[in-house]
């Protein structure tokens, strides 16, 4: 029998059961945790959401290769640490793209029309209030997009078709038809709207604070949708609060789901979705498709297509 391999039981669905296609020993769940690998000690090979998976887990794992990620980001497992222990890392880079671009710019207009208030006016009897809310053209404004990979570059591709002005900070700057790359603290001074594309790593969290939220005009808004602690969360509830800022579009927070608690439910400016910018049928198959393929590459002795360490 082949090598055992856990994954979450959606995942398995939509690669149309790519893994027990090609003979794996597939054990699915709802979702890979720390406590569902400790169940299958012979484990060589997991696809991962976002459940964080600690360093003490390897030397409980002695068959284990490889832990292909559903998705692009990485931070819920220490890359570093799993190449140290002669474990691959990798992703699925640029398979959710399309779909968080999409999501991003959708925000924007939500934001820019304020529909989502204008609806929840109107569900509640107040027409008069929805009527008198105002929206804004996003024709002519500026856009900033911080981070350029390929969801930033998919969010500028798209833009290029509403008469807009794209502002683009990318740690590396490049060539692009579709914007013009500035510092970073032009973007946030110049910018009616910044959508958020950092990868999540220790240089880029809490990289977005009250310093950046000053710099921003009063009628600008900024939208989230790559991981909650890039901003610091409490200088965005409170530059919110004070009217610093005009709006904000959260798809993602510091933890996950969004405790009950916060105070971001309080605030009426703000759009708020649940880490589901990349909830697409066609953006699921993809990640699900593109995971199991590393998975196999490395139980076959091969180098991944995709890797994200280099074991040791």
């Amino acid at each position: 029998m082949k090598p055992k391999v856990i994954m979450p039981k959606m995942a398995d669905t939509l690669s149309n059961n790519y893994l027990k296609e090609k003979g794996y020993d597939v054990i699915t769940v709802p979702d890979v945790t720390e406590q569902a690998l400790l169940d299958h000690p012979d484990v060589a090979a997991a696809i991962l959401f976002v459940s964080p998976i600690p360093n003490t887990i390897y030397d409980k794992l002695p068959n284990l290769k490889v832990f292909a990620r559903y998705g692009v980001g990485y931070d819920s497992v220490d890359a570093n640490y799993a190449a140290s222990k002669g474990v691959w890392v990798t992703n699925t880079p640029g398979a959710n793209a399309v779909s968080v671009a999409e999501s991003a710019v959708s925000d924007l207009l939500l934001l820019a029309k304020r529909s989502p208030w204008i609806s929840q006016k109107m569900r509640e009897g107040d027409l008069k209030g929805a009527v008198h809310l105002m929206g804004r053209d996003v024709a002519g404004a500026t856009i900033g997009i911080v981070g350029y990979g390929n969801i930033g570059q998919s969010v500028a591709k798209i833009l290029s078709g509403f008469n807009v002005n794209v502002l683009i900070y990318n740690r590396t700057p490049r060539e692009s038809k579709y914007g013009k790359f500035v510092d970073w603290d032009t973007l946030f001074k110049e910018s009616d709207y910044v959508t958020i594309h950092l990868a999540a790593t220790p240089e880029t969290e809490n990289s977005i604070t009250a310093k950046e939220f000053a710099m921003m005009k009063s009628s600008a808004s900024i939208i989230n949708l790559a991981r909650g602690p890039i901003i610091n969360e409490n200088d965005l509830i409170s530059a919110l609060k004070t009217g610093q800022i005009e709006s904000a579009a959260l798809d993602v927070f510091d933890k996950e789901p969004l405790p009950a608690t916060s105070p971001l439910f309080d605030l009426d400016n703000v759009f708020l979705t649940p880490h589901t910018a990349a909830q697409t049928l066609e953006a699921h198959n993809r990640m699900a498709v593109g995971a199991s393929k590393m998975i196999d590459q490395v139980l076959t002795g091969n180098t991944p297509d995709w890797p994200v360490n280099q074991p040791k």
